[in-house]
């Protein structure tokens, strides 16, 4: 492995990854065919419900596996049992910290929101209470912002971060380890704190972390490398294209879901260590931010697209407007999420470094 050079390309690798995936996971939440189509169901409503179905399940749904697999390598590489407690209390400032507060900011809209009769149908609830059991509520089940059900996961993740450790740190334990998630995944032996799938991609990343660093930090001066990662794509894109008809076969294997959803962002990874990456602009790094906030932007803009042009709701000119806005948006939220993450390092650096995890924009 490289170092100082090497160690600069992969944390570009980490920012290029983690800013493709929040814009899959833009996408997740951008589909809009329901508000534009007025019930209409011809034949190019059925298309464009099939063409951001395929985007926002197909190629969305990988996203938070991704993050999941990103936030373990990163946890577990270099990892040793006297860097736990670091591990712990940084992560507590940039996962915990944030999910709090974000959740608590989501309720006191929603609570705001609710009393406010031009905004109730908006919101579809009715008064929200302000007492301390909803603020307990909305941090304990994430009730007013369901985005968050991943940093909720990541969270239980990262408090089990030492039994994880333990079990992966032998080589051949650590694979009957996987092996036994694999199966529990198969037989629907679902747990919630945390999700079984969840706790397979972040031990699968464990593992690499662990035994496969060399695999995964590959040096770019020599040609064959290159060579050895973009052919490693191209299987890659095979293994994910094959998983995928699996995954959407009827009566299909959970199993072919989860393999899907860690194939796409592997190949991704062999991908990026193939080629020479652009460089990291700013406004690439403002991951927690835009997560946090791209729900909001995606749910304004569509539904008030929708309602400037609800008079010609169900025609193709709408179908047209609905897949322009869907494939437009992750510009739009990267776009009011720098604005505002700028603002705020600017006049408010206190609260960015709160709700951003101390995350910087600049490298």
């Amino acid at each position: 492995m490289e170092t100082g050079g090497g160690e600069k390309r992969f944390h570009a690798q980490i920012s290029w990854l983690m800013f493709v995936f929040s814009i899959f996971v833009i996408w997740v939440h951008s589909y809009n065919v329901d508000l534009f189509s007025g019930g209409a169901q011809d034949s190019i409503w059925i298309l464009a419900d099939q063409i951001e179905n395929f985007v926002s399940v197909g190629l969305g749904q990988i996203a938070v596996p991704g993050f999941f697999l990103l936030s373990s390598y990163l946890f577990f590489r270099n990892f040793s049992w006297d860097k736990l407690p670091g591990k712990w209390k940084s992560r507590g400032f940039s996962v915990l910290v944030p999910y709090v507060v974000w959740n608590i900011i989501y309720y006191l809209g929603y609570m705001a929101a609710s009393r406010l009769l031009a905004m109730q149908s908006v919101v579809g609830r009715d008064v929200i209470p302000f007492t301390v059991q909803e603020i307990w509520r909305a941090i304990s089940r994430y009730a007013y912002a369901p985005i968050f059900w991943y940093l909720y996961q990541l969270i239980f993740l990262i408090i089990a971060s030492p039994v994880i450790y333990a079990l992966v740190k032998n080589r051949a334990v650590g694979l009957f380890w996987i092996i036994a998630l694999v199966f529990a995944v198969h037989l629907h032996l679902d747990m919630r704190h945390p999700n079984t799938d969840a706790l397979l991609y972040y031990s699968v990343a464990a593992y690499f972390a662990v035994h496969r660093r060399g695999l995964v930090e590959r040096s770019m001066v020599e040609e064959a490398m290159r060579n050895r990662c973009m052919a490693e794509s191209v299987a890659g894109v095979i293994i994910s294209v094959f998983c995928y008809r699996r995954m959407m076969t009827p009566g299909a294997d959970v199993l072919w879901t989860c393999f899907y959803r860690m194939a796409v962002p592997m190949t991704c990874w062999a991908f990026a260590c193939g080629i020479r990456l652009p460089k990291v602009r700013p406004w690439m790094r403002q991951s927690m931010f835009l997560y946090a906030i791209h729900f909001v932007v995606v749910r304004f803009v569509n539904k008030g697209a929708a309602l400037l042009t609800g008079h010609v709701s169900g025609t193709p000119a709408a179908a047209g407007i609905a897949l322009f806005i869907y494939f437009l948006l992750p510009a739009i939220a990267v776009c009011v999420s720098y604005v505002l993450a700028k603002f705020l390092v600017r006049f408010a650096p206190g609260l960015w470094r709160i709700l951003s995890g101390g995350r910087k924009l600049e490298g």
